[in-house]
């Protein structure tokens, strides 16, 4: 189940984490899948291919809470723009959950806390607000109110 966790990470207050693994033979939890696809959405980067260049925006993904071949491809295609920018993770197709501290054993950043970064810098008050949002999957909403610190109402709303 997808939950709201508060961190001490610097300019992030609160991070959303997912319960289990989301991926390829994971056991990809609806709510976990909707997490994922959300940031994804939000992070809003393009996949590119060696031959035909931009494809695909992360912006037009399907946020439904299965696991599919759009999922899959948009996951490699985040590790590919977080290699573009020299962050370091583990690129194994895999989003895992993080502790609280947001990272691994060897010091490197969970990939969730890098797609929340990525969704934070890319749409602002829409990641802050993401709990409460009506547009965020009603499934998505109601598992990361829990816990979640409700921000000041945005101007854009």
């Amino acid at each position: 189940m997808a939950y709201t966790m508060q961190t001490d990470l610097t300019g992030m207050h609160q991070v959303y984490n997912v319960s289990f693994p989301v991926g390829p033979r994971m056991p990809n939890a609806r709510d976990d899948v909707l997490l994922v696809q959300t940031l994804l959405k939000l992070a809003n980067f393009v996949r590119f291919t060696p031959a035909l260049g931009p494809v695909e925006r992360s912006a037009e993904i399907a946020v439904d809470g299965y696991f599919g071949p759009q999922t899959k491809r948009m996951i490699v295609a985040f590790e590919d723009d977080q290699k573009l920018h020299r962050r370091f993770f583990v690129a194994d197709g895999i989003v895992e959950p993080s502790p609280k501290d947001g990272y691994t054993r060897s010091g490197v950043l969970y990939k969730i806390i890098l797609m929340n970064r990525s969704a934070l810098d890319a749409s602002g008050w829409r990641h802050e607000h993401l709990p409460f949002h009506e547009t965020t999957h009603p499934i998505l909403r109601q598992s990361l109110q829990k816990g979640a610190v409700k921000p000041p109402p945005s101007p854009h709303f």
